[in-house]
């Protein structure tokens, strides 16, 4: 399942984010919006509230131009507001996204924090049951497997030999009997699942390609906040596997292998792009790891 190198936003040149603001502003002027408050959670851009002259209430967010802000609005586009914020207007060019606003806006880590981990957990299954679909055709999307590339490239000595070669070796079994790709978020965890009246809805994918249960693993090792420090790691990750394998059809075995190996190539991710060690996902992930033997 390999294919083209995949892309995923990576923070710009500091010369570049500078110029950000002065580009909302521009495209409020082209755009005709009012620019409201800059929001909290973006580490590669910038994300502005915004209203439409109509009175719409949106999201701007601005990426650097190219594969991956192209790849995400490509994913938006495909979904059209089933499972996850409605695109209203994208420009490849700056790199500049118009999402509806969800309101009230809650993300799905306060379940979590509310002692509601299993209703968290049944939340976001059902939202990858909504938003994996056949592979929309006139886009180019990341294949999620190539990601792999990160793990097997990383040598710095913070990240642990043994888990890194347990994580590659989960990962050829799983390649080797991978089912036909489907459409990803790529980046389904809690903080990327917000409220939105009665339903929940999920924002920010990097839009990818892959088997289904890849994003099982992504939600497996989060919300960061708050999984590792819980005293029950072990139980929450066996009722979150238990969970998952029953909703998707899928054997617990492959859920918990798919946690180990995005939960390792986090850490290489962390380590790669020198904003972390990786330590955040260690615990929940080595769990995970005794789940396959």
């Amino acid at each position: 399942m390999n294919g083209a190198e995949p892309r995923r936003s990576a923070p710009g040149p500091q010369e570049w984010r500078d110029a950000l603001p002065a580009r909302a502003v521009e495209l409020a002027r082209d755009w005709r919006l009012t620019l409201g408050a800059v929001l909290p959670g973006s580490t590669q851009g910038l994300v502005h509230a915004a209203r439409l002259a109509d009175g719409t209430e949106a999201v701007l967010k601005l990426e650097k131009p190219g594969q991956g802000v192209e790849a995400q609005a490509a994913a938006l586009a495909a979904w059209n507001g089933e499972g996850a914020a409605r695109l209203l207007r994208f420009e490849a060019s700056r790199g500049a996204l118009l999402v509806e606003r969800l309101a009230p806006g809650t993300p799905l880590t306060a379940l979590c924090a509310d002692g509601r981990d299993d209703a968290a957990t049944e939340i976001l299954a059902g939202l990858m049951l909504r938003l994996h679909r056949p592979v929309p055709a006139d886009a180019v999307f990341a294949n999620a497997h190539g990601w792999i590339r990160a793990i097997e490239a990383c040598r710095d000595p913070r990240l642990d030999v043994a888990l890194r070669d347990r994580a590659l070796g989960l990962y050829r079994a799983l390649n080797a009997s991978a089912p036909a790709p489907v459409l990803l978020h790529g980046d389904l965890h809690h903080l990327n699942v917000l409220e939105h009246g009665d339903d929940w809805r999920a924002i920010d994918p990097f839009g990818a390609t892959g088997e289904p249960a890849f994003d099982a693993g992504t939600l497996l090792t989060n919300p960061v906040s708050w999984l590792p420090h819980q005293r029950d790691l072990r139980a929450i990750q066996e009722r979150r596997v238990a969970l998952l394998a029953e909703r998707l059809g899928e054997e617990r075995v492959r859920i918990a292998a798919w946690g180990v190996v995005v939960g390792v190539l986090k850490m290489a991710w962390d380590l790669e792009d020198g904003t972390g060690d990786g330590r955040q996902w260690r615990a929940a992930t080595d769990v995970l790891a005794g789940m396959t033997r």
